[in-house]
């Protein structure tokens, strides 16, 4: 079912690693943001082949992404948990004459672009 989407799946693979192995938090932002962008053209590819969602491995293998969609998302918000609460921490006495001291300043909160958060135009992806 799958051979002429295998470079899509190699990528997801690829960016998964590249998410999971980011040095910084903008990098891993970044990858997150490149993988996100490929699990959305994987389902647009996957419509276009009603007989694939009949599939027992694909069902499988929808589920696991659904799993990793999942845990990308319950990261995302313990990333920004972690944030706000180190933000906090340096801006707040006694604790930010310690945070100055070391350099330390507030980081910024992962925040999806507007576009991301609104509804996937299927149409928009199958034009050249």
């Amino acid at each position: 079912y799958m051979t002429h989407e295998r470079g899509l799946l190699e990528d997801i693979v690829r960016l998964r690693s590249e998410a999971v192995g980011a040095k910084s938090p903008s990098a891993r932002v970044k990858a997150d943001n490149a993988l996100s962008k490929a699990m959305g053209q994987l389902t647009v590819s996957v419509e276009n082949y009603p007989q694939l969602k009949a599939s027992e491995n694909f069902v499988h293998l929808q589920r696991a992404l659904t799993e990793v969609e999942e845990q990308l998302a319950a990261a995302r918000r313990s990333y920004n948990a972690s944030v706000t609460e180190f933000n906090n921490a340096v801006q707040t006495f006694p604790s930010s004459l310690l945070a100055g001291s070391m350099g330390l300043m507030p980081r910024e909160v992962f925040v999806a672009d507007a576009a991301k958060r609104g509804d996937v135009d299927m149409k928009g992806l199958f034009k050249a």
